[in-house]
Formats: structure tokens, sequence, C-alpha cells
């Protein structure tokens, strides 16, 4: 029962109708710190989405060998490790993963805005754009998993290999019993938390949500605003895997609060 809720509370924030914040105040983030949501171009939703202090994409190319079987900690290293980059081979297979973390507010800002720009919200109706708050409010922003849970996310994407999602094929199949050793996150004092969920991708280029809690049993959080790292990793086996991620936690602090 509670791995459903749990699901169940996740699922919200994966929604595809995704819409404008309407009156809530905005949160200062990267580029776009200097105006509210709604004025932020393209180009600063996409950077926050894929390079900022709460998204990370990482890339690799790859020679065109068989295709990977496995997942998490048994992922084979020529796809994962920055050492087999190729260097002067023909055509290889560009991988690019992009870690996000739901958890923190303004990327769910820019998930709004960028559902905003694509429907021309501006554009709408009175009570177009009121429908369109009143979800954004309810599935997303409030985010009632966000209290007890930290939320993360990870895509694939390539400029050359699109139909080719490494993320779809590791994990649109795979079980929480099968995961839960591998991927984790921590703090640069040592402390973890594991998965406790995961929400696969249903089609290719879905991203693999990833659920871990955010209390300890003393009532504490992993990250506290004077962390220095935050530390998710998908495969022990190799540290240098191209889908384990390093943040800095000191770019997250917003007002002296930690945002995420």
């Amino acid at each position: 029962m509670a791995s459903q809720m749990h699901k169940a509370a996740a699922v919200a924030l994966l929604l595809n109708a995704i819409v404008t914040l309407g009156g809530t105040a905005p949160v200062t983030a990267q580029k776009a710190s200097d105006k509210p949501i709604q004025q932020w171009s393209k180009d600063e939703v996409n950077q926050l989405l894929t390079e900022s202090a709460w998204a990370k994409t990482q890339a690799i190319r790859v020679q065109r060998r068989s295709q990977p079987r496995s997942i998490a900690g048994e992922m084979p290293r020529d796809v994962l490790a920055p050492k087999d980059e190729l260097r002067g081979a023909a055509d290889p297979l560009d991988y690019r993963f992009t870690l996000r973390l739901h958890s923190a507010l303004p990327i769910r800002q820019a998930l709004v805005r960028r559902e905003q720009l694509k429907w021309n919200y501006d554009r709408k109706g009175v009570e177009e754009r009121k429908a369109f708050d009143r979800q954004a409010k309810q599935l997303l922003l409030d985010c009632p998993i966000c209290a007890n849970y930290y939320v993360l996310s990870v895509g694939f994407s390539s400029k050359n290999s699109s139909g080719n999602d490494m993320i779809y094929k590791w994990f649109s199949a795979t079980t929480l019993p099968s995961i839960k050793g591998y991927v984790y996150i921590a703090n640069d004092r040592s402390e973890r938390r594991d998965l406790v969920d995961f929400i696969p991708p249903k089609v290719s280029g879905d991203d693999v949500y990833f659920i871990f809690p955010r209390l300890d049993e003393k009532g504490q959080p992993l990250f506290i605003p004077t962390d220095k790292k935050l530390i998710f990793r998908m495969s022990d086996n190799n540290a240098n895997s191209i889908t384990n991620f390093t943040l800095d936690i000191s770019r997250m602090v917003v007002s002296g609060r930690l945002e995420f």
C-alpha cells in the first residue's frame, strides 16, 4: 500500500498538462533570477532544465557495438564510462543523460513555463488560463510528495541516436527490487538514502523517476544548506559512470534556504 501511495503522488508530478503558476510567487533561479517566470525565455527554461543548480547533463560518445542489456549497477562500462569515449572514430553515438531535481521548485516552475510557452498561455481566454492555473497548483507546484520525499529524474537524449533510448531500455521493464541496491543519493557527510520507489518510462523518450525518503529516523533531512555535494548514483561498480552525478549544494541555496 505504501508503495502505491508513493507512485500515486509521484505520478502527479509527471502529468503532461503542466501549466502556468498564476499567482504563485517566483523563486529566483539561474539566469532568470531577476524576473518572474512568466518572463523567462525558452533558452532560459532549457538551461534551467538541462544545466543549472538543479539539473545536470553529462554526455559521452561510444562505439556502435552490440546493444547493452543490463541495468543499474550492471550497466556495461563501454556505454557509461568516460574512459571508453571514442577519439577519432567515425560517427560515434552521442549519448546524453540529464538529471533533474523535481523536488526543487525551480525545476517545476521551469516545466510550467515550458508548457506555457508551448501553449501560448498569454493568448488564451481568462477561463482557460484559470483552469490551467488550478491544474498547475494542484498537480505540480504544491507537490505534496516533496514534503517527505526527494524526487529525481534521469532522461536520455542523443544528437545522432534518438531512437536508441538507453533509459527506456534499462528501466521500462525492470522492478524495484532489482535496482534498489544500486540507485541512491548521498551527501558529503557519508549519509545516504536508498530508493523507496521509482516510476519507469512508459515509452521511449520518457524519463525514469526515482523517489527517496527525505527524513531519517530522527526526522532530519539528508541535505542541509551547509552541505557541499549532492551525490546521485546509478552504478556503484563504476564511480566514473556517465549516469553518476554530483551537484553543488551551495548553488541550490536561495535566500538562505536550500531549495530542494
